[in-house]
């Protein structure tokens, strides 16, 4: 897979992405677009998925298409971090037929903004356990990733990583963004998820970014336990409660999340490279 667009027609926008006055004498721009990113909570309310949201929609700001992925086995309220209400048909709805596939996922697709589409899970109660196979997963994250051309896709893994659509997205992304709380019950959990891909051989994909941090005591101890460092990490601040609602996020959360889409986004130091 290319993972690398070079954009020549919006110099302007990407010299501010990268923080530069210029491009050098070619004039161009590379990128590495085109991504698929899983973020993945280590335990639940860690902010899994109001990140997703904010990754998502940062990125359409800033002039890519994205498209958004609910894998989440506990998920059906997206929308709601996008300012819709849920919807009752969804990636736990549709028939999974091979036939089918592109045409029901194009049915249940949930158009935010021009160049910003949702794949929600079902928000209907009688369609809670409803699961997919891996296999099946497979193939469906492999059909959206095609819908999504040249654009970003993100994908809201949750935290249940042995559910089929769960584990498909893990696997199928390029990077996935290990979303946790620096407590001694969030460390137990990071440290089980970084075991976890270690043998599963995701580590080079992982990026870890710590959620509601009081004290730096917490990230030296879950970088100490993973073997890798955490480069990213949200202060604690009331302010999450405003994503939840679709709102406009405090500024020190949206720097956060620009910082860690700078690095991603910028092609000479990109990690898929």
């Amino acid at each position: 897979m290319e993972y690398a667009d070079t954009i020549m027609h919006k110099k302007g926008l990407f010299d501010r992405l990268m923080g530069r006055s210029g491009t050098g004498s070619s004039g161009v721009v590379a990128v590495a677009a085109n991504q698929t990113i899983a973020v993945y909570g280590t335990q639940g309310g860690v902010g899994a998925s109001c990140l997703t949201a904010l990754f998502s929609k940062t990125l359409h700001q800033w002039g890519f298409t994205v498209s958004v992925v609910e894998a989440a086995a506990s998920g059906g309220s997206l929308l709601r971090l996008m300012g819709k209400r849920p919807v009752n048909q969804g990636l736990d709805t549709i028939s999974r037929g091979r036939e089918k596939l592109q045409s029901e996922l194009e049915s249940i697709k949930i158009n935010i903004i021009k160049g910003l589409n949702v794949y929600p899970r079902s928000g209907a109660l009688h369609n809670a356990q409803w699961t997919w196979n891996e296999e099946e997963a497979m193939e469906a994250l492999g059909m959206v990733r095609k819908m999504a051309g040249t654009g970003f896709m993100l994908i809201d893994v949750g935290n249940i990583p042995n559910d089929g659509l769960s584990r498909a997205a893990l696997t199928k992304a390029d990077q996935i963004v290990s979303v946790f709380r620096p407590t001694d019950m969030g460390i137990d959990t990071v440290a089980r998820f970084g075991e976890r891909c270690h043998y599963g051989g995701l580590n080079k994909k992982l990026i870890w970014l710590a959620n509601q941090v009081e004290s730096k005591h917490g990230l030296a101890k879950a970088g100490e336990m993973i073997g890798q460092r955490v480069d990213y990490c949200i202060p604690w601040e009331k302010g999450m409660g405003h994503v939840e609602q679709g709102d406009k996020p405090p500024q020190h959360i949206q720097d956060v999340v620009e910082e860690l889409l700078r690095d991603l986004v910028r092609a000479p130091s990109a990690k898929v490279f």
